[in-house]
């Protein structure tokens, strides 16, 4: 299984829980729900929600199987990972109250499924990070986008390559407002954790670097190193994101063409 193919897989799974949480959720809509109905909304998809999140994390671990084939010749075991309910509510808070207002809106409905959608692709995401952090073959991690919701921040991340080797936090909230409040004057460590966190509709996947010369996404990779360090050129921290945005809009580059480099 190659990125292309891995991403494709992934996609399908979205789309068919898309449909699938349009059909359960939209009854919902109307009344105002109690904080006891908006529980038990979430616990009638939730064996949905982890179904499709284990369905993910088996095509990570398909893919982490092909690539290590590919450059090392033998498999790495790793266990798929787990998934609670407490940690589904966690993650939907940020829905909850747009949710509960009688006659709730079709975009508060969107914004929750996309949501729902980032919890299932973390399936896959840690899935791919566990084994990396177990197996002694690999080299690293990268973060590859592939240009379905490619934002500056994620560019930004994706210029940095194969440097990342812990899995901790991985699969935590962040959009560009809290990353630039999360990210203090290029800090090492706040930018290794900022590369663990998925937003909402993130299309960027986790890919294990087996060969630093030889992985999916490098030329991607190369291409946004280059327009980083070009745009932000006398920069740190925060304005070194706001310089790689102006870049990005003032010479009208669209992020997703720089992913799929």
């Amino acid at each position: 299984m190659d990125l292309e193919e891995y991403n494709r897989l992934q996609q399908q799974l979205v789309n068919e829980l898309s449909n699938l949480l349009l059909i359960l959720l939209r009854p919902f809509l109307e009344p105002a729900l109690t904080t006891l109905e908006w529980t038990a909304a979430l616990r009638a998809i939730f064996p949905e929600v982890a179904s499709f999140r284990r369905r993910s994390a088996e095509l990570g671990r398909a893919f982490y199987d092909a690539q290590r084939d590919l450059h090392v010749g033998s498999r790495h075991d790793v266990l798929l990972t787990d998934y609670k309910f407490e940690w589904f509510e966690e993650a939907m808070r940020p829905s909850r109250e747009a949710m509960r207002k009688p006659g709730a809106t079709e975009e508060a409905l969107g914004q929750m499924i996309l949501r729902v959608a980032k919890e299932v692709e973390n399936g896959g995401r840690r899935t791919i990070l566990r084994a990396v952090e177990t197996d002694r073959s690999v080299k690293g991690w990268a973060r590859v986008a592939t240009g379905r919701e490619t934002c500056a921040f994620c560019m930004m991340m994706v210029s940095r390559g194969p440097v990342y080797l812990s899995a901790e936090s991985a699969g935590l909230d962040a959009d560009d407002t809290t990353a630039q409040q999360l990210w203090e004057e290029g800090d090492e460590a706040a930018l290794n954790e900022l590369a663990r966190r998925w937003h909402p509709g993130c299309d960027c996947k986790v890919v294990p670097v087996f060969d630093r010369k030889n992985w999916p996404g490098r030329d991607a990779y190369l291409e946004a190193e280059r327009l980083w360090i070009s745009a932000t050129k006398g920069y740190r921290g925060k304005d070194a994101l706001n310089a790689l945005r102006r870049a990005i809009e003032e010479n009208k580059l669209n992020p997703a063409d720089i992913a799929a480099a």
